[in-house]
């Protein structure tokens, strides 16, 4: 089903990949920076359900678009607080950097092209 994918949703799918094992490389690295493995529990969580969102967009069924977008936007939204947060300069401007591609990828699952491939219309 990803073959006859648009642009967009694959580079969505990209993005959201990249993303979550981004996230988790984030918290490796912080993990033994403060020598404390507790970094590494919520990026897993939200690395498994991106990439599960993910899956279900390379899939294509109807819901996959609507429920990705949600998600990529919930995890846009998190790394924007850590940018908010006090804390490593790196790690404020990857979380910034990984903010603004999963809004990205919330534009271009809700463009024409996108809509219509995971509705099953025409293009």
């Amino acid at each position: 089903m990803l073959r006859d994918a648009p642009v967009e949703a694959r580079v969505a799918i990209l993005i959201g990949t990249a993303g979550a094992l981004a996230f988790v490389l984030m918290g490796l690295v912080q993990a033994q920076v403060e020598a404390d493995s507790s970094w590494l529990r919520f990026p897993v969580i939200i690395a498994v359900l991106e990439l599960l969102a993910v899956a279900g967009l390379a899939a294509g069924p109807r819901p996959a678009r609507l429920v990705a977008a949600c998600l990529f936007g919930l995890v846009g939204l998190i790394h924007l607080l850590a940018v908010l947060n006090d804390g490593p300069v790196w790690l404020r401007v990857l979380s910034g950097v990984l903010s603004a591609a999963h809004v990205f990828a919330v534009v271009l699952l809700n463009t024409r092209p996108a809509r219509l491939h995971y509705s099953g219309g025409q293009r």
